[in-house]
């Protein structure tokens, strides 16, 4: 007794400097919040590592999110503080309006905004704005555009800002603007101004990039605009006065000493921005916030007159130009087609991408260029080659290596065909799963703002869910489509090397006999088919090609069967290897169980995290084409920890689907959950790491089919 009594003290004694050093790190992470420094505020909080009661941290580390390029991230802190406190701040609805934006949860977000409306009168227009923000990326991510977008890579990006990529037009030459420095005092005094920076490809490679010149690299900003049609003169921006346009000539291996553009290009008082020439140079699009303009920043133009001069430039008008800003034009070496940034036009959330095209005199209504090339946050600085098929561009992602990074985007020619909407049927009993998405061929159209938005959650309409059918009996094979879809950026990858080729047969699990079906292979992170083939319905073979570096789910469909599922997760240097399979294909019946792999919960936790709502939707949109359905959510752990606890939060996991599909629509008499624990291992849980990561599971029963 004397022993546990001493034992109890000792871990009570270490308890203490424990919670008191998480309370300084905390009261430091407020001076911090307090004077605005949300960076040194963030680190601070995430150390403390407070727990999921404690409201107030947790929505000081979701604002700190909020304040910082990683939005996305502030969702599961703003959502730990509402569940431990519901009135945590006044303006809750605002914040978590803006977390679910930015994980594309558009319709939670404005549910939440409205709310936000509703209480504050005064706010109603900033409210209605982010509303018809999120009408828009809602309607830009249901139809994305067929377009492959990479990351350029280490060395040309770093974790300060890249932009305006300048690339030659033999692809060779990239002139960009960074930031970046290794003075620690230049950086936390906000000190490291832009530079101009320049790199040269061999291959595939983008070589180190180098500062372009002391001739043009300045003490203060300087950034990149325009680059000739040959490449000899370089457009850029100064910091001079406002900030006005500069042109350097190359003259051997060197520039030249940067030089204004004339008085009607800059202004002594108003700022020039960027610039971009037409590759006949007669032409020059600048931004610029000038009088006479219809906003803040407006697109201008100026044709070089008889003299060689740049005349005085005109507005190109209200079809271009808004009341917010237009900037980083870039005009195509078609002459016709301008594409531009913009936060005036409708855009998901920041600045988007925009096109427009002169015909008959005068520039037609911009579109968006859509998503994925458009974000929740900034896009800019685009460029695109003489094919269009190339573009380059600047943007902010959660993904990216740190502040603004340049992307390439490789536009993909549009299918053979229309490609013909698969049922989605449920998964099989293999524990993985996927999301499809079939991306069309057409440019999303938006349409304008309503007064009102309704209330309701839009209807899914891709990837479109069709009826499965429940049946007991075999089914008639189903003869393939003859044609085929492979991404062109896999062929490269295959050429390399750096690829896992998938090969097998489809065959009906009972009787072993080969099926046609048509198999996917999916890009989880865009949710973007890049493969659709079908495997032979007479021998049921079929061989797949799944690029390294990402993670892929190769899904396979066949009426009347359960959806089964495949997940790889391959590095980018992974060793190329090639893997036989059997995709064994389970008949849709009462009794049929589905794995949903991508249902994700925290450790020791019960609250679906961000990432398994695509999962549950799939889920509803089933039940909801479906109605004569009945299911049980089944929740399952592995055999770690107390039997008791385990049953009990696996309960709570399966219960927190079945809650989310109620809120939802779905009515309570068609759903119910069990949960199971450690009861139901689907291998041994002696292997830990394999074993027991099988065992973990969220499961989807169908318990009765009506009618």
């Amino acid at each position: 007794m004397d022993k546990l009594f001493y034992l109890m003290l000792i871990v009570f004694g270490l308890a203490i400097p424990f919670r008191g050093q998480s309370q300084n790190l905390i009261e430091k992470g407020d001076r911090f919040f307090a004077k605005k420094d949300y960076e040194n505020a963030l680190k601070s909080y995430l150390e403390a590592n407070p727990g999921d009661d404690d409201a107030n941290t947790n929505f000081k580390i979701g604002m700190c999110y909020l304040y910082t390029e990683l939005k996305s991230k502030s969702l599961p802190y703003l959502e730990k503080a509402v569940h431990a406190k519901p009135n945590v701040d006044e303006d809750i609805d605002y914040y978590l309006g803006m977390a679910y934006q930015n994980n594309h949860q558009y319709a939670k977000a404005r549910d939440h905004y409205e709310a936000f409306r509703s209480k504050n009168k005064k706010l109603y227009e900033i409210a209605t704005q982010k509303i018809y923000e999120c009408e828009i990326g809602d309607s830009l991510t249901r139809k994305p555009v067929r377009a492959v977008i990479q990351n350029i890579g280490a060395g040309i990006n770093t974790r300060f800002n890249e932009y305006s990529p300048l690339v030659t037009s033999d692809g060779k030459t990239m002139i960009f603007t960074s930031n970046r420095s290794t003075d620690d005092y230049k950086i936390k005094s906000g000190t490291n101004f832009e530079d101009i920076y320049i790199a040269h490809k061999t291959g595939d490679t983008w070589g180190a990039p180098e500062k372009i010149s002391p001739n043009i690299n300045i003490k203060f900003n300087d950034a990149a605009a325009s680059l000739s049609a040959d490449g000899k003169t370089l457009f850029l921006y100064y910091e001079d006065g406002s900030g006005d346009i500069y042109t350097s000539h190359q003259e051997g291996s060197d520039w030249t000493k940067p030089e204004p553009l004339n008085k009607n290009i800059n202004t002594p008082l108003f700022w020039e921005t960027s610039a971009c020439i037409s590759a006949d140079g007669q032409k020059l699009f600048f931004s610029s916030n000038r009088p006479g303009g219809k906003g803040e920043l407006d697109i201008w133009m100026s044709t070089l007159d008889p003299k060689g001069n740049w005349a005085k430039p005109v507005n190109l008008g209200s079809a271009i130009n808004t009341p917010g800003n237009e900037d980083s034009p870039f005009i195509h070496p078609d002459g016709v087609t301008l594409y531009f940034s913009s936060d005036g036009h409708p855009s998901m959330g920041s600045n988007d991408i925009f096109k427009s095209e002169f015909k008959d005199g005068k520039w037609q209504k911009p579109v968006n260029l859509g998503y994925p090339v458009n974000s929740i946050e900034y896009d800019g600085f685009f460029s695109i080659s003489e094919d269009k098929k190339t573009g380059y561009y600047s943007t902010l992602r959660a993904e990216g290596m740190g502040s603004a990074d340049i992307y390439t985007i490789n536009f993909l020619p549009p299918p053979p065909k229309e490609e013909e909407k698969e049922p989605v049927l449920l998964a099989s009993s293999e524990p993985v799963t996927t999301t499809i998405q079939v991306t069309p061929k057409e440019e999303p159209k938006v349409e304008p703002p309503k007064e009102e938005p309704k209330k309701e959650e839009p209807k899914v309409e891709e990837p479109k869910v069709e009826t499965p059918v429940v049946v007991t009996q075999p089914v008639a094979e189903t003869k393939p489509q003859p044609d085929n879809f492979v991404d062109p950026s896999i062929q490269a990858k295959k050429d390399l090397k750096v690829v896992t080729v998938l090969r097998g047969k489809v065959i009906d699990e009972t009787t072993a006999q080969p099926l046609g079906a048509t198999i996917f292979l999916v890009d989880n992170i865009s949710n973007k088919v890049v493969t659709k083939m079908y495997s032979d319905p007479k021998t049921g073979e079929f061989e797949i090609t799944i690029p390294h570096g990402g993670n892929y789910g190769v899904s396979t469909e066949r009426d009347g069967y359960l959806f089964n599922s495949i997940n790889f997760s391959l590095p980018e240097f992974a060793e190329y290897q090639e893997i036989d399979t059997h995709i064994i294909m389970v008949k849709a019946e009462v009794g049929s169980k589905v794995v949903l792999k991508n249902i994700f919960f925290d450790i020791g936790k019960s609250d679906l995290k961000p990432e398994s709502i695509a999962e549950v939707e799939n889920i509803k949109e089933l039940l909801i084409t479906n109605p004569n359905l009945n299911v049980q959510i089944n929740g399952h752990t592995d055999n770690t920890g107390n039997a008791e606890t385990n049953k009990v939060l696996s309960l709570k996991r399966a219960t927190a689907v079945v809650n989310y599909l109620i809120e939802h629509g779905i009515a309570a008499s068609r759903l119910s959950a069990k949960g199971y624990g450690s009861e139901r291992p689907i291998v041994s849980n002696d292997d830990e790491e394999g074993g027991r990561a099988i065992n973990r599971r969220t499961e989807i029963e169908i318990i009765e089919a009506k009618g």
